[in-house]
């Protein structure tokens, strides 16, 4: 390799620049992180900065434990310690996560349960900077609040407009720079 491929810096500069030029980037990412040990690292943290939705923690799990059922995808089975170590591996990675109630409707209620009971030590998102929560139901609430940690710098919550959701603003005080959309009733 050449000695300026070297830096993990210029490698995340230039997997970046890649991913924000080229539509098939999640699948060189992927093919990047096998290639050699120099790579793994920063072809991952590029591919799972930013991520939409829960069904990429879905795909990253062995077959046999999810399964479509009457259009939602569904747990056959609870997530062993290592399925949930694995989930780590890559959450840690995100720093911008987006959710929609479309998304959410797809995902059976046992994921969303998991998720909020998961066995982990730390957030499920820990180093998560960014998160944009486009979902109006109130049942979805204890996931937003499991989602909400100390390392949030931006986040953007659209069309909620329950009372009960104004509980959940006043948290954003901490942080450094918060956009609500939608909380407030007009």
């Amino acid at each position: 390799m050449h000695i300026c491929l070297l830096p993990t810096e210029i490698l995340l500069h230039i997997f970046a620049i890649y991913k924000d030029s080229n539509l098939s980037s999640c699948a060189t990412l992927a093919a990047l992180a096998g290639t050699c040990r120099k790579f793994k690292e920063p072809a991952l943290d590029t591919l799972w900065k930013d991520i939409t939705g829960f069904k990429p923690f879905i795909s990253c799990l062995p077959g046999g434990i999810t399964k479509k059922k009457r259009g939602k995808l569904t747990m056959q089975r609870p997530l062993f310690d290592g399925e949930w170590r694995l989930i780590h591996q890559y959450a840690r990675r995100i720093r911008s996560f987006t959710v929609s109630d479309v998304e959410l409707d797809m995902i059976g209620n046992q994921f969303i349960q998991a998720l909020l009971s998961a066995p982990l030590s730390t957030p499920l998102l820990p180093n998560l900077r960014s998160l944009m929560w486009h979902v109006v139901r109130e049942r979805f609430h204890p996931l937003l609040r499991a989602l909400l940690g100390s390392t949030i710098t931006f986040l953007k919550l659209g069309n909620i407009s329950s009372p009960s959701s104004l509980a959940l603003t006043f948290r954003c005080n901490l942080w450094s720079s918060t956009w609500l959309a939608g909380a407030f009733p007009s």
